[in-house]
């Protein structure tokens, strides 16, 4: 039988990517970051090609690149690094697997189950928000313990991931997904991204990471929570089951039976973690041991209402001192109050010794070591932490990071030795290491050494995440691209898709007018068929041209070159970024979106006989505002249908925390701006279709 049809579907992979680009798994999407706007470029030819590859059964899914992330035990927890192709195929596949499931998971959603809630079939993001999830969960926990059960055991599993045995979840997926091709298609990417060494194929184990593998494990934990337990409370998120009920008794015959129902499916109780019930006086002695999934995702909220003498007191009794050395007590409180609190050298002294001890929160530590720029006692905590040997990976690049913000302007040859060393120090020789320190070596070297230190690395997520920190778009790049044009020429030829398309985007962005020359890599011959620069028929199509017919639907051509006379490349450029910044932050969407905007409005008001003089009197030699041009009263005559969305674009962007820190005008004036949300900006490009088919027209007329 064929595979089905809603998931060849064009409107399933679209989806599949809009919720990879939109997922709350921050630190794993850091990898992906850079290759969301290439990819998202030419979005309709690479997934049109994707499901080709599917249907004529010729896609393969590629080996993975894994790294790792310790746990305060020390224990390493491995996370799958797939493809950008292989993850949107991933999660197509499971999208389609979740609304099959979405009927049996509502039956213990938020009742007994509180972890990866499936959020609709239509919903951009695959999962419900994790802060609503946990608030029912901690909800529950209160209710229980306020009706008298104040006896409490938790279970957990070791390697939970790691152990699924692909048989047993079949066999759990085939309950509900009646094709036998969709399962065949999941299980051979499971395959091939569960290998052992010598490349083996294990039958065990799903890839850490990727949101759709957390859905994954919730229809293998149904089979926990169809269980009925007498006078026991069960609530579990993701994993971490915890029982409440009010006395022992209960609680001991549920943790054997839990223990039964594991081993029926292969898992492994984490025998450490597993305790016989004990009573508690408090709430908060429940509430304190709240999953690590949960506590990882606080992040920085820059709107907290909490004072930094708050946020002190509550650091200061998230430890306790034990044998004269100081310990987290309360991993949440702790990792919130640190994340919010200002730079405070009594702060950083407390702790500085937790850095080795603590691998499990050296992203934490990192982002507050960062708030003390060119500072010689934060660099050096960071160099005692990193002469540590061993040394985690994960940990070390967090604390490099931070030295590269830490480090003093003078007397730093200590700092820079330690990590020109590290990687040989590494029993991990993973790629987190690799990328920290090339990173940190390649801002300081110039950039002809620092494309020599990218040319080395074999590992392409390596080469084309230095790229972007040394040469891309990220914010403290230090080199321009054209510096790496010849690197970027290379790589395109070469045969990793994600990284050709990254290297193809940033010489399409910033040469418009260079085309490459054969053979090179498809997925840029893709690129470039979405960005209109290849041909297709006996005419080369341009960047406008393939932006306003192929992708805002607007039917009505002009000459462009004429139009917009020595802007063209100029604004052709805008036009590319404006598409590549389709994903990802909606305030840089909306900015260059305004800027867009500007360019074919000045172009537009000059050729145009009505507005000519007006726009030139109020240019006063060069260009007028804006803000101002589009209150004249004379362009709202000439484009009365869009005027009103030029306006809101441009008040949008003025108002967005990358324009300005506080509001300039208004009512609100003096208050700090915002980031722009999804939806906003969603709003926003709807309505820019009949705007600019209106300007066109107009601007047809006058040519």
């Amino acid at each position: 039988m064929p595979l089905p049809r809603r998931f060849l579907n064009y409107n399933n992979f679209e989806l599949a990517f809009t919720r990879i680009v939109r997922g709350g798994n921050k630190e794993y999407k850091k990898f992906y970051q850079h290759l969301f706007s290439s990819y998202n470029l030419a979005l309709k030819q690479n997934l049109e090609d994707l499901i080709k590859e599917i249907k004529k059964g010729i896609y393969k899914p590629t080996p993975p690149t894994v790294v790792y992330q310790p746990k305060k035990s020390g224990v390493l927890r491995p996370l799958t690094l797939l493809s950008l192709c292989d993850l949107i195929v991933y999660q197509a596949l499971v999208n389609i697997i979740a609304e099959e499931f979405e009927k049996e998971q509502r039956k213990y959603a938020l009742k007994k189950s509180f972890g990866a809630i499936f959020a609709g079939k239509y919903s951009d993001f695959f999962y419900r928000s994790w802060k609503v999830c946990y608030s029912a969960y901690n909800l529950a926990i209160t209710k229980a313990f306020k009706t008298k059960n104040v006896y409490v055991a938790d279970f957990d599993l070791v390697s939970f991931y790691e152990l699924i045995d692909h048989h047993l979840l079949r066999s759990c997926l085939e309950k509900k997904v009646k094709s036998g091709e969709l399962l065949n298609l999941l299980f051979k990417c499971l395959e091939a991204w569960t290998m052992e060494m010598g490349d083996q194929h294990c039958s065990h184990g799903i890839p850490q990471g990727p949101e759709p593998s957390a859905f994954l494990a919730e229809c293998f934990l149904f089979h926990f929570d169809g269980k009925m337990f007498k006078n026991v409370k069960y609530l579990r998120y993701v994993d971490d089951i915890k029982l409440m009920a009010k006395n022992d008794v209960p609680l001991r015959r549920a943790l054997l039976k839990l223990d039964l129902a594991s081993k029926q499916l292969g898992l492994v109780p984490q025998a450490q973690k597993i305790e016989p019930p004990k009573k508690v006086a408090s709430l908060k002695e429940i509430q304190k041991t709240i999953p690590s999934a949960v506590a990882l995702s606080v992040t920085i909220n820059q709107n907290s209402t909490s004072t930094q003498k708050e946020l002190m007191k509550m650091f200061r009794k998230s430890l306790r001192k034990e044998k004269k050395q100081w310990i987290i007590d309360d991993i949440t409180k702790f990792r919130y109050s640190l994340l919010r609190l200002n730079p405070r050298m009594d702060v950083l002294k407390r702790i500085a010794p937790m850095l080795t001890i603590r691998p499990d929160c050296s992203r934490n530590f990192a982002i507050y070591l960062r708030k003390f720029p060119k500072d010689k006692v934060a660099a050096d905590i960071l160099l005692q932490a990193l002469m540590q040997d061993p040394t985690f990976d994960a940990s070390a690049a967090n604390y490099i990071e931070a030295m590269d913000v830490c480090e003093p302007a003078t007397n730093n040859t200590s700092y820079r030795r330690v990590i020109q060393t590290i990687n040989r120090r590494s029993e991990e020789k993973s790629i987190l290491l690799t990328i920290a320190s090339l990173t940190f070596r390649g801002r300081r070297s110039g950039p002809k050494d620092a494309v020599g230190l990218i040319k080395k690395q074999e590992n392409p997520i390596a080469r084309g995440v230095l790229l972007h920190r040394l040469f891309g778009d990220a914010p403290n790049a230090r080199y321009n691209v054209t510096d790496c044009k010849s690197l970027l020429k290379r790589e395109i030829k070469r045969n990793d898709q994600d990284l050709a398309r990254f290297c193809a985007s940033l010489l399409f962005l910033n040469f418009p007018s260079w085309h490459s020359s054969r053979p090179v890599n498809k997925a840029v011959k893709l690129l470039m068929l979405g960005l209109g620069l290849r041909k297709r028929a006996p005419k080369k199509t341009g960047v406008f041209e393939a932006f306003f017919k192929n992708k805002m639907k607007i039917f009505v051509p002009i000459p462009w070159r004429k139009a917009l006379g020595k802007d063209l490349r100029n604004a052709e450029s805008k036009c590319l970024r404006l598409q590549e910044l389709q994903v990802g932050d909606p305030s840089a969407r909306i900015m260059i979106l305004d800027t867009f905007n500007e360019i074919l409005l000045q172009a537009f008001s000059l050729k145009h006989p009505n507005l000519i003089t007006a726009y030139s009197k109020a240019a006063g030699g060069s260009h007028p505002d804006l803000g101002n041009w589009l209150n004249n009263p004379l362009l709202s005559k000439v484009l009365p249908k869009g005027i009103a969305w030029y306006k809101n674009v441009h008040n949008t962007r003025v108002a967005a925390d990358l324009s300005h820190a506080k509001m300039k005008s208004g009512k609100n004036k003096g208050a700090p701006t915002k980031p722009v949300s999804f939806r906003k900006a969603e709003n926003l490009m709807k309505k820019a279709q009949a705007a600019w088919a209106e300007l066109i027209i107009e601007w047809k007329k006058v040519l």
